[in-house]
């Protein structure tokens, strides 16, 4: 298998992101998609799925604001690419 490359991606525009704003249906959107990958990645690999659990628990109905869906965004996303929190060179 080749080695993964490190993607380089631009910084964001300091006013695109407001975590007091309430979130749009695209944000929404995601993070149901998000709960769905990690609902998958629980039934294909059990032995990791206490803290997956404990998020899927976690009712995203209750998402609300921009701060909600960046905070559950990283949660899950830990989960499914636990590689990507060693990030190289920092």
């Amino acid at each position: 298998m080749a080695p993964s490359r490190v993607i380089s991606v631009p910084k964001t525009d300091p006013g695109a992101y407001n975590p007091k704003r309430p979130a749009g249906k695209l944000l929404l959107a995601q993070a149901a998609h998000l709960r769905d990958a990690l609902s998958k990645h629980v039934d294909e690999k059990p032995a990791d799925s206490k803290e997956a659990t404990e998020i899927l628990a976690f009712d995203i109905a209750s998402i609300k604001t921009e701060a909600d869906v960046s905070n559950y965004t990283q949660k899950v996303t830990a989960i499914l690419h636990p590689q990507g929190a060693k990030r190289p060179g920092k």
